[in-house]
């Protein structure tokens, strides 16, 4: 609990500074507006008061193991989804943001500390979204039903934004440089290009070749092919940040036999850098593997509605994306790229590849948070599914879960 000490002149730890200090008040007020909102809303039943505590449980139990274990990804808002789902936005935002308030107190992994404090707005964003996109029905949806062309639309708009910012990281780079306005002010107007691009290709695709209304088999036939392709990008992606070149295990060399550096007590004196793959083996073994995914996923997707997952997929990245956004500024501002956990050596490999903090905090979260979310989405989805209807409409959004 040091930490919570306010620092006295010219003293930096354990400390925070009297700014970080009106931050962290200034969550609690938030909270308290949280349950405000959500108590006139009517979303702040009994039920939802007892399984706000259980939910809080389960984002610190996984997420503070995936902490000690230095997991490249998070997996500690499976409990906030949950609530949100069930619950409604307010609800979820107010269990993301207790979440991380609590766990900076609690002599845990990851806790006795400011770090989870500070990302508790985004913590308070994936209940939202979560809650968002349970009202749009990513938890309901049949696989033959023509609201699919919406969310083929979005990820198709995010395919097209992910293409873009390749081409112009290739080219011309993305970044920009401390002082340098001219570059602050490149890296806004490409931001804002890829972003148009993004949105241009969500809805030109959404008004033309993903107007599903009234074309069931169409709907389903499409539904498989995207879940098909996302299992696969989605594989790549993993392989690549665990097994790639400056992937996950290639930071573990046993170069801190202690334990006391960035890998922790547990992988610290390790030496799993044989697991990381060169190119192009590496590249080939990860296309490899996506194609068998693939090819696997397609035999599953057509499946009954296992199709569905799709839905769910894309909430979890678009969820992601949005925490991205606000993340960044937090990890790369406040704690310089390093919070801690299992994603602070994969950004020192990336700042000693040449990037700059924010640059590889930025590639950091692109790699590690769609994976993330998407898991803990997809969780949530099967915890539901396993959830009698009679348990879930106990909520009162819990109707948005019930398959139409």
């Amino acid at each position: 609990m040091d930490w919570l000490t306010i620092c006295a002149d010219g003293q930096s730890e354990p400390c925070i500074p009297a700014i970080q200090a009106a931050y962290l008040i200034g969550l609690v007020l938030v909270a308290a507006l949280f349950a405000l909102i959500a108590r006139r809303s009517r979303d702040l039943s009994t039920a939802t008061l007892a399984l706000i505590p259980v939910a809080i449980a389960i984002n610190l139990a996984v997420g503070s193991i995936v902490v000690a274990l230095r997991l490249p990804i998070y997996l500690d808002s499976i409990g906030t989804i949950l609530v949100g789902a069930l619950a409604g936005p307010w609800a979820g935002a107010l269990t993301g943001l207790l979440s991380n308030l609590l766990w900076s107190f609690l002599p845990i992994p990851g806790g006795s500390g400011p770090v989870a404090a500070f990302f508790a707005p985004v913590a308070a964003v994936i209940g939202l979204m979560a809650g968002f996109w349970a009202w749009q029905g990513v938890f309901r949806i049949r696989a033959d039903d023509g609201r699919i062309g919406g969310f083929l639309a979005v990820a198709t708009g995010i395919g097209a934004a992910l293409l873009a910012l390749i081409v112009v990281q290739a080219t011309i780079g993305y970044g920009f440089s401390d002082g340098d306005t001219d570059s602050q002010d490149r890296f806004v107007v490409v931001t804002a290009v890829i972003v148009a691009i993004g949105i241009v290709s969500g809805l030109v695709s959404g008004r033309t070749i993903y107007r599903l209304d009234g074309r069931p088999g169409d709907a389903r036939r499409y539904l498989v092919v995207a879940a098909t392709v996302a299992a696969a990008a989605l594989v790549f992606a993993g392989i690549r940040l665990l097994f790639g070149p400056t992937g996950y295990f290639f930071t573990i060399d046993g170069s801190d036999p202690d334990g006391d550096g960035p890998l922790g007590p547990l992988f610290g004196g390790a030496d799993l850098s044989g697991l990381a793959i060169a190119d192009p083996v590496g590249l080939w073994l990860a296309l490899g593997g996506a194609v068998v995914v693939g090819a696997l996923a397609f035999a599953w997707a057509r499946r009954g509605d296992n199709a569905r997952f799709f839905p769910v997929w894309v909430a979890g990245i678009t969820t992601a994306l949005v925490a991205v956004a606000i993340a960044v500024p937090i990890a790369a501002g406040v704690f310089g790229g390093i919070t801690g956990g299992g994603t602070d050596p994969v950004v020192a490999i990336l700042r000693a590849l040449g990037l700059d903090v924010i640059q590889a905090v930025l590639v950091q979260s692109l790699l590690s948070d769609p994976l993330d979310k998407v898991i803990s989405f997809s969780v949530v989805f099967v915890i539901l599914g396993a959830l009698p209807v009679t348990v879930r409409t106990m909520y009162s959004r819990g109707e948005t879960t019930v398959p139409d």
